[in-house]
């Protein structure tokens, strides 16, 4: 028997032995990203309920969403991501994950949430979408773009036929492409306050878009415990105007080293100074050795045609390292300049309408 408790920080000692009994250490059972992750969001701390054995007073289990602020059709609303959930493999089967996701998701609802979305591994994806009513609205492209050829063969295929991918090599080597006209610098915590004047431009430039002022930068890219981001802004020269970010992880994927562009947003009046962005995080990736450079991004996107541009090409599904699909499901109901009616005129049901990277959820 179990009971459903709210999550108070003075509970994180014992979630995070939980935690590592089921993924090991990891970022996901770190104190220090924790409380980042739970308590330092601009946005507000996490909602997460509990699962205690009314027994032997254990944790059996947790469901966690925090807080993700939108600018959505013209209005400022409030979404959350679910993410961290977890079950302790001797409570499987007594219905924990169905029915704190429940509970959370009625405090979300009264605390003014919207809606609630995910990107949910293979293995709990069933359970969202069987038992917890999320809608699937489809998978962000995996963009890929080689930076040695070499290196990626010789991993995969052996020294002998590196010498045949040389061709390519020379095809995909970054090449210097800075314009003139534009300068980019790197972005600071020190100079993050001209976020502020960029995302007021372009808060609008997709219907669907996570709110992406100085404050959510500062916390989701500088003040992380665990990861470093290499940050860049782009201006006209003798100009103080962003025009546009990107955001970039060295780390490893399938046992490559891959420079992953986890966030990257530009001035659509400016989209050669995208790739003025583009072809400085793709120089710094090689200069730090990386062997393939990845990014996920809505199709329909002026930034993912730029990345196509710089060679950039949709992954295929079988070769993707697991697949990356949205899901959804609405917690209250709509109001304002949202069409309220049957569910399928939800305006949030159609992914072409979101404007979604790898910065929108906490994987990379």
């Amino acid at each position: 028997m179990w009971t459903s408790v709210k999550y108070l920080p003075e509970n994180l000692p014992e979630t995070i032995e939980m935690t590592r009994e089921y993924y090991g250490d990891s970022w996901i059972s770190d104190s220090d990203f924790l409380k980042w992750q739970y308590e330092a969001n601009p946005a507000g701390p996490a909602m997460i309920r509990l699962a205690r054995d009314v027994e032997t007073d254990q944790l059996a289990g947790q469901y966690v969403v925090i807080p993700m602020r939108f600018k959505a059709f013209n209005e400022l609303i409030e979404g959350t991501l679910s993410l961290n959930t977890l079950t302790r493999q001797i409570y499987g089967g007594q219905g924990i994950f169905t029915g704190l996701a429940k509970a959370v998701y009625q405090d979300c609802a009264e605390q003014g949430s919207l809606f609630c979305y995910g990107f949910p591994n293979p293995n709990s994806y069933p359970g969202f979408i069987r038992k917890l009513g999320f809608t699937d609205l489809g998978s962000v492209p995996l963009l890929l773009r080689p930076l040695n050829t070499n290196a990626l063969v010789r991993k995969r295929l052996g020294s002998l036929l590196a010498t045949l991918s040389l061709p390519f090599h020379f095809y995909y080597k970054v090449k210097d492409r800075s314009d003139e006209r534009y300068e980019v610098y790197p972005l600071t915590p020190s100079n993050l306050s001209e976020m502020n004047a960029f995302w007021a431009k372009v808060q609008d430039k997709y219907p669907i878009m996570g709110i992406r002022d100085a404050d959510y930068l500062r916390w989701r890219y500088f003040d992380i415990p665990l990861r470093d981001y290499q940050v860049y802004g782009v201006r006209q020269k003798n100009s103080t105007q962003l025009l546009g970010y990107i955001v970039g992880r060295c780390t490893e994927v399938a046992s490559m080293s891959s420079g992953m562009i986890v966030d990257f947003l530009v001035d659509s009046e400016h989209p050669a100074a995208g790739n003025c962005l583009v072809n400085t995080l793709l120089r710094f990736f090689v200069d730090k050795n990386m062997d393939l450079a990845g990014s996920l991004m809505m199709p329909h996107t002026e930034e993912s045609r730029i990345l196509k541009g710089n060679g950039f090409f949709t992954c295929p599904k079988s070769f993707e390292p697991q697949p990356f699909p949205v899901i959804y499901r609405r917690l209250g109901p709509l109001k304002g300049n949202y069409k309220e009616g049957e569910k399928d005129d939800d305006p949030f049901l159609r992914l072409n309408q979101w404007f979604l990277t790898m910065g929108d959820y906490d994987v990379i």
